[in-house]
């Protein structure tokens, strides 16, 4: 099964807000990186739509590659080691730390420094699909680029599925972090004392 940059923008963006609609951890992720708060995302399902349209057209806007397989069932966003796509602190500290810094640390410690590396924001499969080793095309094509170029791929899990998927084609999960916590539930709902939600850096070194 082929990889390819996407031609057909809507589609692939349909296909990202159809992956990523029913997950709350993201949920949360979606208002936090876009300084919105999170009771947007529990209001509507067009709200969590629309913040999956601004993700995915600022990293297209700003050159990261926009990967689809399987006739777009499987879409990705990949930051790859020429492109810098801009990212802004948001204005909560304590998720800066979090998701930024301590990624940043672990990062620094893990890729040798003279090593560069691709970063997937997102991936997603279409549940309105019915098409079978989409997923996997794209991991396998994106082994095949790290092991040739003698590059790192890196991505966050936000789930324990996710993670497990990714471990399956050789990511190691190097830090295990929380985020949300006393701000919501596994759910989603806001919650004072929600346990929030799981997070992995996962890192995929060249064989």
């Amino acid at each position: 099964m082929g990889v390819a940059r996407i031609e057909d923008f809507e589609k692939a963006c349909t296909a990202l807000q159809n992956a990523f609609r029913g997950e709350p951890s993201y949920w949360y992720l979606a208002c936090k990186l876009q300084d919105q708060p999170l009771s947007l995302a529990i209001e509507s399902e067009q709200n969590i739509d629309d913040l999956t349209r601004n993700f995915f057209t600022y990293y297209y806007d700003n050159g990261a590659h926009i990967m689809q397989s399987g006739n777009y069932t499987t879409t990705a966003i990949w930051v790859p080691p020429e492109v810098h796509v801009p990212v802004k602190r948001t204005s909560d500290e304590s998720f800066n730390q979090i998701f930024f810094d301590n990624s940043l640390a672990v990062k620094q410690r893990v890729i040798p420094d003279d090593m560069k590396y691709y970063y997937l924001f997102m991936i997603g499969k279409d549940p309105e699909s019915d098409v079978t080793g989409s997923v996997r095309s794209m991991f396998e094509h994106y082994i095949d680029i790290a092991n040739k170029d003698r590059a790192a791929l890196v991505l966050e899990a936000i789930s324990e599925h996710a993670r497990d998927v990714y471990a399956h084609f050789g990511f190691v999960n190097y830090n295990t972090f929380h985020y949300g916590i006393g701000e919501v539930d596994t759910t989603g709902q806001l919650d004072s004392e929600g346990k929030g939600h799981t997070g992995y850096l996962m890192v995929y070194l060249p064989k």
